[in-house]
């Protein structure tokens, strides 16, 4: 053995000791690969979860901005009576006879839905808003008692205490305040009319009131009381004009007198329907 070889192997037999403590406390490069890895495998899973999070949290505040109906119910009022509910929050609904309406559990609002008939809103307040639809027609309550009715005419809604605001699919807002009334749809909203308490009232009072009111109207009142097709048989009847109170809950007994009041003629078809007509 050269002198070279043997200095280097005297050198290494004394560095010896020193290398295996420096392996003891150094990781092999088989083990910083595996922690390596197993560092790189956490800090992926770590941005996942983050991910998850934020997409959960991005989710949930879609949710709360679409505020999507989680829970409906339907209330269906038969032909001749009337019924009062209670929602969740306290406030108040009286029903008129025929009507429908479809109550929905909203995570940010209170809404309602007026398919068809009328109904009285007593309302509670409370931060969420407290909304009432109906054929593309929104009645905002501002802490309020107020009217709606739904028919073939369009929504009518009627103030008897504080105020709401109506809006259509247009853009259009109108403000109301107590003892005022206006008619709308998706097309229009109508002027504001002025109308007192007593003439809201009578529905309640199971009251109809007609002051030279074309008949084409007074029947759709009338339908809403009566479990029979009503129908005109032509336009000239619908022009003739219905005055006088009548009691909702004898609808029956008002039709059979109707051509001791106008000038017509009731035939009632093999579907129990009455067809009134004008005589000549």
């Amino acid at each position: 053995m050269s002198q070279d070889k043997t200095a280097a192997k005297q050198q290494a037999d004394l560095l010896e000791p020193f290398s295996a403590a420096l392996r003891e406390r150094v990781a092999s490069r088989e083990v910083l690969l595996a922690e390596a890895k197993a560092m790189t495998a956490r800090q992926r899973k770590g941005r996942k979860a983050a991910a998850s999070t934020a997409l959960a949290l991005l989710l949930a505040g879609t949710v709360w901005w679409l505020d999507p109906a989680w829970r409906t119910e339907q209330v269906l009022v038969a032909i001749g009576a009337q019924r009062e509910i209670q929602l969740a929050d306290g406030s108040q609904v009286l029903l008129d006879s025929g009507s429908h309406l479809r109550i929905e559990r909203r995570l940010r609002s209170r809404q309602l839905e007026l398919v068809e008939g009328q109904a009285r809103f007593f309302v509670v307040h409370a931060d969420a808003p407290f909304i009432v639809r109906s054929q593309g027609v929104t009645v905002r309550d501002i802490g309020t008692v107020f009217d709606v009715r739904s028919d073939v005419r369009g929504v009518r809604v009627g103030v008897l205490q504080g105020e709401v605001e109506v809006s259509n699919g247009r853009g259009e807002v109108q403000p109301l305040q107590a003892n005022q009334q206006v008619l709308a749809s998706v097309a229009e909203l109508s002027e504001v009319q002025q109308v007192d308490s007593v003439a809201l009232d009578g529905w309640r009072q199971s009251v109809l009131r007609f002051d030279g009111t074309p008949l084409r109207e007074a029947v759709v009142d009338l339908q809403r009381y009566s479990e029979q097709p009503l129908r005109l048989a032509d336009e000239r009847t619908g022009g003739l004009r219905l005055s006088g109170e009548f009691d909702s809950r004898q609808v029956r007994a008002l039709l059979e007198q109707l051509p001791a009041v106008l000038p017509v003629t009731t035939v009632r078809g093999v579907d129990g329907g009455l067809t009134i007509g004008r005589k000549d």
